[in-house]
């Protein structure tokens, strides 16, 4: 599946405040010729990438430290030499053109020193500091050891084998970070941004662990898939087999989060997903969109062909078929059958189906099927 590059719908105002954009314009070099290139592909973006650019370069200020009171008056005296009467003591008629040029030129740098001071101020004043997020960036910064990256500029999957053996699929516009070796460590931990599925070599005695934003991703040997691009909202997990483990990272909660029992791991099986919220780090289990067979195809459309079938056996070979629990009203259904075969659908068709013998409906509740049923005809 083609994944459309999501800076294609960026405007000026996301391309200023995209944290890998900025991290790129500022260390220039090698990470600024991703865009480069970027912009040979959509020359059409070409002027919204430079504007922004400029804006980055213009507004940064490196290791500089400001009093409030400091800030406070900066901001007064730019907004002195802003004003009408003030510069009209420096008649411009008079001047040379070099003066004219110069003066100018102050305007226009006490606007720039403006919006940086009071852009200090405001970030200085937010409760979250930004530098302390749990970007990509700031996560490799913390590591001590040496970290290989990959990044899949193409428009095709790049697969990247580790130095376990687990197998990586990385999607196009994503990065990943991982050591030379896992030989020395207690635990095997890569660093994601973007979108990726894991095929993670078992291995007890060394968890593996994939930190995107927020989130972590816990397994000893399973397959799942991890998507967190920059401009998304969410971090989500899903789980093709085995179990995985998702919890969000302690060491950026805040303190409400770490006094109570949200970072407590949430376990998922194959076909269910978290969705991972990177406002207020909550996180909601659910289904996968498209639930797979967790059968052999042959053998599982042997299974969902049902010939007067009492309906908890129907549920219990769903389960078996899926691996997702169905909670019903077993008293309430004791009595109903089914007559179809429910090969050809979607587990989700295959529910409406079953719903409408049973005069009810259906719900996806913390990653379990919850059937709400009157009933069946008494034959």
């Amino acid at each position: 599946m083609l994944i459309q590059d999501p800076y294609l719908n960026y405007s000026l105002e996301d391309f200023f405040w995209d944290e890998r954009f900025r991290a790129d314009v500022l260390n220039g070099g090698k990470d600024f010729a991703y865009w480069e290139e970027w912009v040979k592909l959509h020359p059409t973006h070409q002027p919204l990438v430079e504007k922004a650019k400029l804006m980055i370069l213009s507004v940064y200020v490196d290791n500089i430290t400001f009093h409030e009171d400091e800030i406070q008056q900066l901001v007064r005296d730019t907004q002195k030499i802003l004003e009408l009467d003030y510069v009209d003591d420096f008649p411009m008629e008079d001047a040379t053109p070099a003066r004219k040029m110069n003066r100018y030129w102050a305007i226009a740098a006490s606007i720039v020193l403006m919006v940086v001071a009071s852009w200090i101020f405001v970030e200085k004043n937010k409760s979250v500091n930004l530098s302390f997020q749990p970007s990509y960036e700031n996560l490799i910064k913390a590591i001590p050891h040496q970290l290989i990256e990959r990044v899949n500029q193409t428009n095709a999957p790049l697969i990247i084998t580790l130095p376990d053996g687990t197998r990586t699929t990385l999607s196009t516009n994503s990065k990943i970070s991982y050591p030379e070796k896992f030989i020395a460590l207690d635990k095997r931990e890569v660093f994601l941004v973007g979108e990726a599925f894991f095929e993670v070599v078992r291995n007890t005695q060394k968890p593996f662990l994939v930190y995107a934003e927020g989130l972590v991703t816990k397994v000893l040997g399973t397959k799942f898939r991890v998507r967190s691009y920059a401009i998304d909202k969410e971090v989500v997990v899903e789980v093709a087999s085995g179990r995985v483990s998702v919890f969000a990272n302690p060491k950026f909660a805040n303190d409400d989060k770490k006094a109570s029992n949200e970072l407590s791991s949430i376990v998922l099986i194959p076909n269910q997903k978290v969705s991972f919220l990177k406002s207020d780090a909550s996180i909601v289990k659910t289904l996968v969109n498209n639930p797979i067979l967790l059968k052999p195809e042959q053998e599982a459309k042997k299974l969902i062909n049902f010939d007067d079938t009492p309906i908890y056996t129907v549920f219990a070979v769903l389960k078996e078929v899926y691996g997702i629990d169905i909670v019903f009203d077993e008293e309430l259904l004791a009595e109903c059958s089914l007559n179809a075969n429910l090969d050809g659908y979607s587990l989700y068709e295959q529910l409406n189906i079953i719903c409408k013998a049973l005069n009810g409906s259906y719900e996806v509740l913390d990653g379990r099927v919850i059937i709400n049923a009157k009933g069946c005809f008494k034959k």
